[in-house]
């Protein structure tokens, strides 16, 4: 075997906030996964257990209510699961016709959980308490966000299934592009108020600001996701997987160790990018965008840190090393 990678280190200045239920909130999680069939067997429910995608969540929302960052959580933890069954899957049985199908029984689903029968699968099943249930946290357009939100990220799968299928390479420009919502950011910011116990105004969600807030902290997110998850990614069975380091090394053309490297400094680049947009706005912030823009901090922070907990990437160490 060749010498193991090494994953660089990542500049994240952002204050840690305490994080009292986050262990809680991943417990309440892994039940919930459990009961709808998201995972089943002992090995699978070992595995589940030490990714623990409900501690992210629920250190992401550390001074938000408990029952709604639960709901946060299953929806982070869904997406965190279809993704991997589907949307980056390796199993070709899995992907194409089967993944353009029940994205379409799925989008039905949300449209209105309450007029279809319960779903037999477990994707539809889950899905569906979970639109069920929104309604007693999220106002309408709270909830439209998330539906919206979610349409782009199955639009978004659905080409990444098709570059896969196809072998189609994306070079960095077009990555971007893709990765900002096959990264699942967008989605879970949409309830950042609503785990929070309040409503950022429509004219605000959809204005100019949170706009490129929401953009520039998922950039860091998904690009902390491509380094530190590079112990994954980097032993992934399809040479077509779509990760900043894969790419910047075809870029470049390059070992994926320098791609690896190029991608560690792309992602301090938009650190420092997140934080001076971010102090632009404080300037003229109201209370309600100030609250979310501290949201989206503690997402960035928590999805750091969670590394630091997951098993999700530790099963490659032979592989990839930290630096």
């Amino acid at each position: 075997m060749s010498d193991p990678l090494h994953v660089p280190a990542l500049h994240c200045p952002i204050p840690r906030p305490a994080r009292p239920h986050a262990d809680l909130v991943d417990k309440e999680v892994f039940a919930w996964m459990t009961r709808f069939g998201l995972v089943t067997g002992a090995a699978e429910r070992e595995r589940l257990a030490g990714v623990r995608i409900g501690w992210l969540t629920g250190a992401a929302h550390a001074d938000g209510l408990l029952q709604p960052t639960v709901l946060a959580a299953r929806l982070t933890a869904w997406l965190t699961a279809f993704d991997d069954r589907y949307a980056d899957s390796v199993d070709i049985a899995a992907r194409g016709l089967p993944t353009a199908r029940l994205v379409l029984r799925l989008r039905a689903v949300m449209e209105d959980p309450e007029a279809l029968p319960a779903p037999a699968d477990p994707y539809g099943a889950s899905l569906r308490d979970l639109f069920l249930r929104l309604p007693d946290w999220a106002g309408p357009e709270q909830i439209l966000r998330v539906r919206t939100s979610m349409t782009e990220y199955f639009m978004s799968a659905l080409c990444q299934v098709t570059y896969s299928l196809t072998g189609h390479r994306p070079a960095f420009e077009e990555y971007v592009r893709l990765r900002r919502y096959t990264g699942i950011c967008h989605i879970v910011f949409t309830l950042v108020d609503v785990a929070r116990g309040f409503t950022l105004p429509e004219r605000e969600w959809a204005g100019p600001a949170v706009r490129a807030l929401n953009t520039a902290a998922a950039d860091v997110i998904d690009y902390a996701n491509d380094v530190l998850g590079s112990r994954k990614e980097h032993t992934h069975a399809d040479d077509v997987v779509h990760s900043l380091p894969l790419v910047l090394a075809r870029q470049y053309d390059c070992s994926y160790a320098e791609g690896l490297r190029h991608a560690a400094d792309v992602h301090d680049e938009a650190v420092r990018s997140f934080m001076t947009l971010a102090a632009s706005v404080r300037e003229d912030a109201g209370p309600e965008l100030l609250r979310y823009l501290s949201g989206l901090e503690a997402w960035i922070t928590a999805h750091f840190d969670w590394y630091q907990v997951t098993d999700r990437y530790r099963s490659h160490a032979a592989q990839v090393r930290w630096a």
